[in-house]
């Protein structure tokens, strides 16, 4: 009996997908040339065993935070034996002990996930960096679930007193889609962080467009992908600015011309890919809470302030469940929130994304 997985396509678009897998860092990061020299500016001390500047970096998803960030670090450890970048996904690691434990293992130090002391740990951390006299460079990203538990929130007061405390030169890098991060700190962390902030701008059309192609060349054999397919990847994508969505529309089109035996990726196959989407994001609205379906249709209304949200609903929720309802409803896709400066004011303005 012949098996289900043996079946081979006639035609071949495909050469190598890992180019367009999220988690693939190019040799060369496109109109991000600005961001990469105000990092580079920042973290060079580190380099001379120095103290490098913290940095927050802030903006909207799939703008090239997070593949900056990595390619930042690669460079740095090539450049020096003196740094050590230890990059963390807060999602995936969203304890004091998690983080601890990535980090002392990450700097040569091994010790187990589970069993020890939050005290420990940290004791463990600075006895290693300081014993091979190393500067740790440490990426936060999604870096606001730091916020939602008290003891991340002691670990990053631990973190930003290394230099105090222990004369330890550590650089600290906070990436997040809020740009109001920094001002959610405590006031003691924020002083003694000084982060530099680096704001990253959405992608236009035309950048969208290079970024496919730039990918495509080692993605895909030659004249498979028909005229229109990388303008209309990223015309679509180009509403948010996103080029992981981008990224996502053209394997996903190239996949389905596969899946049918194509020659070339058709307009077709770009189009079907967008169906896949709607289904996806029908999927995702029928399964908010209770309360994300409330503040949700409160904001399908009309555009609001998070002030005016807050207002809204502070007899139903408390102001830190409103804000993490409106950060959930961000990540999936559904909102978008827009920093408005008045003066020496920031305003927040919450407003649907998906119809």
């Amino acid at each position: 009996m012949t098996n289900v997985f043996s079946s081979k396509s006639e035609n071949h678009i495909i050469k190598d997908e890992r180019f367009l897998y999220p988690d693939f860092v190019p040799q060369r990061i496109p109109f991000r040339e600005q961001e990469i020299s105000e990092m580079v500016f920042c973290l060079k001390p580190s380099t001379q065993g120095k103290k490098p500047e913290n940095i927050f970096i802030s903006g909207p998803p799939g703008i090239g935070k997070t593949v900056t960030s990595k390619f930042v670090l690669n460079e740095l450890e090539e450049y020096s034996d003196r740094v050590k970048c230890i990059y963390i996904n807060c999602f995936e690691l969203n304890s004091y002990n998690s983080i601890m434990a990535k980090l002392t293992n990450s700097a040569g130090y091994p010790v187990p996930m589970r069993g020890l002391s939050t005290e420990e740990l940290f004791e463990r951390f600075v006895a290693v960096i300081k014993s091979k006299r190393i500067v740790p460079v440490i990426v936060f990203d999604e870096s606001e679930q730091l916020l939602k538990k008290e003891d991340t929130k002691k670990l990053l007061y631990d973190l930003s007193r290394l230099n105090d405390q222990f004369k330890i030169f550590a650089g600290l890098v906070f990436i997040s889609n809020d740009n109001l991060f920094l001002s959610f700190l405590d006031e003691r962390i924020r002083s003694s962080l000084n982060a530099s902030v680096i704001k990253f701008e959405k992608y236009s059309c035309l950048q969208l467009k290079e970024i496919l192609r730039d990918r495509a060349k080692f993605v895909f054999f030659d004249n498979v992908l028909d005229d229109d397919v990388i303008a209309l990847c990223a015309a679509h994508a180009s509403k948010t600015g996103d080029a992981r969505i981008a990224i996502y529309y053209l394997l996903k089109s190239a996949r389905i011309a596969e899946k049918e035996n194509s020659k070339k990726v058709l307009i077709k196959h770009v189009r079907s890919s967008f169906q896949e989407e709607k289904i996806i994001k029908f999927e995702i609205m029928e399964n908010l809470s209770d309360s994300e379906k409330k503040v949700l249709e409160i904001i399908s209304k009309k555009e609001l302030t998070s002030r005016d949200l807050y207002t809204i609903l502070e007899s139903q929720l408390a102001e830190r469940t409103i804000r993490k309802i409106v950060s959930d409803l961000e990540q999936k896709g559904i909102i978008e929130t827009i920093d408005l400066r008045e003066g020496k004011f920031v305003t927040r303005v919450i407003k649907k994304k998906i119809n």
